[in-house]
Order: structure tokens, then C-alpha cells, then sequence
């Protein structure tokens, strides 16, 4: 059975049942249909570009000298990527988006809810001449969409993120569909909030803070019920269909991969797509304190990245069998050739490999040591320069620049491809909250503080040189987070404030290994990090008519970078809404931080709503 088809026929079925406000026995059935529709923009301060897409490549029009060719008087010495593919964007984000959620009491113990979701992405990002148009959507996990109910293309999405049954009776809580868990309560940062990726193809992680990713977690398909007893303990449980983080694709405004390199996981994909996620938690108090354990079972929605063979025969249907023969062997290395899209020369190699947080110099022996094909075809040039293994600097860029470039049988540009694939894991959590009562209006009267704790043993990361084998480490993350609202004026509302902090053991915010920072272009291997901790704060005032609230987030990584987002909301009715705020982010020029990666977003977004 085609499983695209199907899965077009069950959404198609399913939203035209919604539009036509169908409903089994509807005279029986309280139900109420609600949404909105809402024009997203972000516009670009600076005019910096993308840096890990092809118009935003910090090497276009740049003449490098390959040093072999240098070396050798080989012409042309220097190589020059096409300055042609420098591009300058003003919206980064140009969205409309229209969510109508349905929801039905059956019975008294039984309610229906669906949230039907679509976006539309306007054509308002340019990319080089011969990139293509960005595809902001499709992503090769079920058919060409991200998600089991999503219908896409390249500019759209329908979804259903919402889409389940709930059952209630007594203490008993069940719910079974497509969903989301939110189990996490914090900005920014997530400690317990494991069982669901996220979805990054919209606005990445630049959304509002306060909103705590209730937009970005990926739906899946699966069970989820609870027990109360009459100690007010509960026990949660739930089973589901296994859903990775979906990442933006290259060439598109938000996307944090280099766009030199092609991400295979399809295939990787289809190999685990029936597995299930599953876990549970009890939560309850003793006295003031709040407490909860929870264990969970799951592939790692994140994945990891490793080399894998390009597949492509640059020379297929050439008619000349030596040639043929050289493009067979060339597939079965991590490198594709001549396609214009690739890496030029050795510098850029280091650049983006440190900034990627990877060991630039054992990536290449990587290659080499991983498939029989690279063995074969390195050989010749290692031997040349009486290398045995790339240790240095020095010698991988010999051996880089050796291939880069069309002269000398130099193989121009090199496209590498990697895979992604999905590793199962446990993770054990704990968490507490206490709420502090003082004199009243003091800061120190209704402080709310939690403390949250996961250990995953044997975790599995990216390695820093993009092996076949994964480092493996035993992982502790830990978040402390305080939260209060304070009058500081009888004339205003009370002001929400939260500080937060988190500590990591092994990996950064965006799950990466601590052990391939402090690279750049002119140091590798890397320095690595002992340990990550980033400090976020936020904090919401609403104003006497409650018509304006003044928003402002900030997120700090002490190596040295930093997010700070201001905002404002006006609401002037129950039906209209506009947001504005702004994304400023600084990091450090020697990959010591983790907020450099997306230090180009500097940009000003604006969100209005309109509600029915």
C-alpha cells in the first residue's frame, strides 16, 4: 500500500469531516468550534546572512590558496567559491497561519478535541541562482512530510497536532490519539520535558520565551492515561509512536546545518518508525513540598549524525567505463563532487567544521578509516605525502586541499553526506517545588521554587569527527528555577518574574557534544568544554487597562553569549491580538558558546492575531 497515499487519504477524510462540521449523533454532542488566523513576520536587522546556508557562505567570492597547488605552482593556486552565491535577505520570516481547534462532550466522562493547523509560507526568501526555492516543509520521515497527519509542501503544512479522545471517571484519566506531552515548565530550557522533539521548521527556537515550546513539540500518535488515589498521589504513564525532531532544511532562513552537506534519514528513519516511546511519572506532595519520579524509554528525538557513502556516481551514463568504474568507487565514500555546492578548499572545511563543533582534523582520517572506498581512493595522496595517519593540522589540509580544485585531477568542490539516525536510551528523572509564604508583598511570600533532575545513562552523542561510532557517556542535567509575581505598584498588575538556571554534564543547549568547542579555521582539534551552564530570566508586566503588556527574556551562556528579547503586547479587544518583540544575539567568534551558532538572527518579529 502506497504509504503516502494512505496517509493523505485518512488526513483528507479527517479535515473534510471538520469542515463540514460532522459530528456523529450531533444532536447529543455538546461540542464549539474555535481558532484563529495570524500573519507572522520577522525582519532582519543587520544585514548579516545565514552563515550556514549557501547565500550566507563567509567564503563566497573569497580567493583561498589551495596549499598544495601553492606548493606545487599548480594553476590556479588560489580558488575562489562563486561570489555569485551571495544573497541578501530582509524577512527571515513571512508566515500566515490559520488553527481551527474542535472540541466535543460526548458524554459526561468523554470528550473529542482536534486542532487543525496550516501555514503558509510566502515567497519572500531569495536564494542563489541554482540553490532552488527554499523548501521550507517537506522532510522525508512520513512520505515527504515530518509528521504521521500532515499534509505539505514545499511552502505549506496541514496538520493535526491535536487529535484525540479523553475519557474521565473518578480518578481515572485516559487519553488516546495525537498528541503532544508537555511534562516541562521551563523557558528556553528542558529537563523533564523529554518525550517529545521538537519542530523547527517554523521560527527554530525564536519564538516567545514565555510560550515555553507549546508550539514546537512534535505530535505523535499514542496512549497516555493517569490514576489518581485518594492521597492526591498520581501515576501517568503513556505509550507513542516514536517522532524525531524535525530540523529546518538547508538554504532555509533558520537552518543551523552547513548547507555543503547533504543529511540522509530517510532510509535511517524507515528503519525505527514503528518503534514506541514509553515511560511514566508519580507525582504528589508531602506536606508543602511537591515531588515527582519519572522514568522514561525512548529513541532520542535529536539523533545523531555520522558519515555515510554519497551514493552518487558523478559519472553514471558517461559511456566510459574507466570513468564509470572511478564514479562507482567515489560512491562509496561520504563525498559527491562537482556540484557546485559543496566545500572548496581546506580553510573552508575548518570553518565550518569548528563551528559545528567538530574535530576538522579527524573528520578527514574519519572518512578514510570508516568506508573501504575512501581507503582506496586517499591512499595514492597520503603516500605521496608520507602521511600514515592525519594527526595535524598541517596534514589534513594537505590532504584536503589535494582533492579540492579542478586542476591536477583535482576533484572541485566536495558535497559530504551524513545520516542521522536514532539511538534508544533511558531517562530518569526527579523533580520538586516548594512555595515559600512570608510577610505578605514581600519578594520572599509566594516564591515558587523547583529543582529538576534527569541522569541518562549511556547517553549516546554525535561524535566530534562524525565516526561510525557514537560517544558514550553517562549524562546528568540539572535545572533550578525560581519563580514570582510581585506588585511593585498598586497602580499595576503584579509582575511575573522567573530565573533560571541549568547544568549540563556532557552536551549544550541543542543536545551537541561539549567536546567539539573552541575549534575555528586556525585551531583543531578542539578545546571541548567541561561542562555547560546557561542562566535565562524573563519576566512579564501588565499594564492598569490590561490592554498593554511589556515582555522581556534573557538567555546567557557564560563562555559568552547571549539572547535578550524584548516585547510588547496590545490587545485592544478579545478578538485582536499584536505582538512584537525582538531577537538579539551575540556570541563569541571562537565557538566557545552555544548561542554564536545562531548569532546572524538579529531581527525584529511581529505577530498578528485574529481570534473567532
Amino acid at each position: 500500500m502506497n504509504k503516502k497515499l494512505t496517509k493523505g487519504a485518512v488526513s483528507g477524510a479527517v479535515l473534510a469531516a471538520l469542515a463540514t462540521g460532522y459530528v456523529p449523533a450531533a444532536s447529543a454532542i455538546d461540542w464549539s468550534v474555535s481558532g484563529f488566523v495570524r500573519q507572522e513576520m520577522a525582519y532582519s536587522l543587520t544585514s548579516d546572512k545565514n552563515f550556514w546556508n549557501q547565500g550566507g557562505n563567509s567564503f563566497n567570492g573569497v580567493p583561498i590558496t589551495n596549499v598544495v597547488y601553492g606548493a606545487l605552482g599548480i594553476e590556479p593556486a588560489e580558488i575562489t567559491r562563486p561570489g555569485a552565491f551571495a544573497e541578501s535577505n530582509d524577512w527571515n520570516l513571512f508566515n500566515t497561519r490559520l488553527e481551527l481547534d474542535v472540541e466535543a462532550r460526548i458524554t459526561d466522562d468523554l470528550r473529542f478535541f482536534s486542532k487543525l493547523r496550516a501555514v503558509y509560507a510566502w515567497d519572500m526568501y531569495d536564494n542563489p541562482a541554482g540553490v532552488g526555492d527554499p523548501n521550507y516543509f517537506e522532510t522525508p520521515l512520513h512520505g515527504d512530510c515530518g509528521t504521521t497527519l500532515e499534509v505539505c509542501g514545499e511552502d505549506y503544512m496541514v496538520d493535526l497536532p491535536s487529535f484525540y479522545f479523553d475519557y474521565q471517571k473518578g480518578g481515572l484519566w485516559i487519553r488516546a490519539g495525537n498528541q503532544q506531552i508537555a511534562w516541562g515548565e521551563s523557558i528556553f530550557f528542558r529537563v523533564l520535558d523529554v518525550p517529545n522533539g521538537l519542530d523547527l521548521r517554523r521560527h527554530s527556537v525564536l519564538d516567545l520565551a514565555a510560550e515555553e515550546y507549546s508550539d514546537k513539540r512534535v505530535p505523535s500518535l499514542g496512549v497516555r492515561g493517569s490514576y489518581t488515589f485518594k492521597n492526591n498521589w498520581e501515576l501517568e504513564l503513556f505509550a507513542q509512536q516514536f517522532q524525531p525532531t524535525i530540523y529546518g532544511n538547508g538554504n532555509t532562513p533558520y537552518n543551523v546545518i552547513a548547507s555543503q552537506f547533504t543529511v540522509q534519514q530517510e532510509a535511517t528513519f524507515n528503519e525505527v518508525d514503528d518503534s514506541i516511546n514509553f515511560g511514566g511519572r508519580i507525582r504528589g506532595q508531602i506536606g508543602d513540598l511537591g515531588l515527582q519520579f519519572t522514568a522514561v524509554n525512548r529513541r532520542n528525538p535529536d539523533g545523531i549524525f555520522r558519515w555515510t557513502t554519497s551514493k552518487v556516481n558523478p559519472f553514471a551514463g558517461s559511456g566510459d567505463p574507466v570513468l564509470e568504474a572511478t564514479g562507482a568507487l567515489l560512491a562509496g565514500t561520504p563525498f559527491e563532487p562537482f556540484t557546485g555546492t559543496g566545500v572548496y578548499s581546506a580553510a573552508e572545511w575548518f570553518t565550518y567544521a569548528g563551528a559545528s563543533r567538530l574535530n576538522g582534523v579527524d573528520g578527514v582520517q574519519a572518512t578514510i578509516d570508516d568506508f573501504p572506498a575512501s581507503q582506496i581512493v586517499a591512499q595514492p595522496v597520503l603516500d605521496a605525502f608520507g602521511i600514515e595517519t592525519i594527526e595535524t593540522y598541517e596534514q589534513a589540509a594537505l590532504v584536503l586541499d589535494a582533492f579540492f580544485g579542478p586542476a591536477a585531477g583535482g576533484l572541485g568542490d566536495l558535497r559530504g553526506h551524513i545520516e542521522r539516525v536514532y539511538e534508544r536510551e533511558s531517562v530518569f528523572g526527579f523533580g520538586m517545588n516548594y512555595v515559600f509564604f512570608a510577610e505578605p508583598d514581600s519578594f520572599l511570600d509566594q516564591l515558587v521554587v523547583r529543582f529538576e533532575a534527569t541522569y541518562t545513562p549511556d547517553k549516546k552523542f554525535t561524535d566530534t569527527s562524525l565516526r561510525q561510532q557514537p560517544i558514550e557517556e553517562d549524562e546528568f542535567v540539572t535545572g533550578l528555577v525560581l519563580e514570582k509575581y510581585q506588585r511593585f505598584s498598586q497602580d499595576f498588575p503584579a509582575t511575573f518574574m522567573v530565573l533560571q538556571w541549568m547544568h549540563k554534564t556532557q552536551s549544550d543547549l541543542f543536545g551537541r557534544s561539549l567536546e567539539g568547542y573552541g575549534a575555528d579555521r586556525n585551531t583543531a582539534p578542539p578545546r571541548g568544554r567541561s561542562s555547560f551552564n546557561a542562566i535565562a530570566f524573563a519576566m512579564q508586566q501588565p499594564f492598569p487597562s490590561l490592554v498593554w503588556r511589556a515582555d522581556m527574556a534573557i538567555l546567557w551562556d557564560p563562555e559568552g553569549g547571549w539572547l535578550f528579547q524584548p516585547g510588547v503586547r496590545w490587545k485592544p479587544s478579545e478578538a485582536f491580538t499584536m505582538e512584537a518583540f525582538v531577537n538579539i544575539v551575540e556570541g563569541r567568534n571562537n565557538n566557545m558558546d552555544t548561542l554564536s551558532t545562531i548569532e546572524w538572527t538579529d531581527e525584529v518579529a511581529v505577530r498578528l492575531t485574529y481570534q473567532f
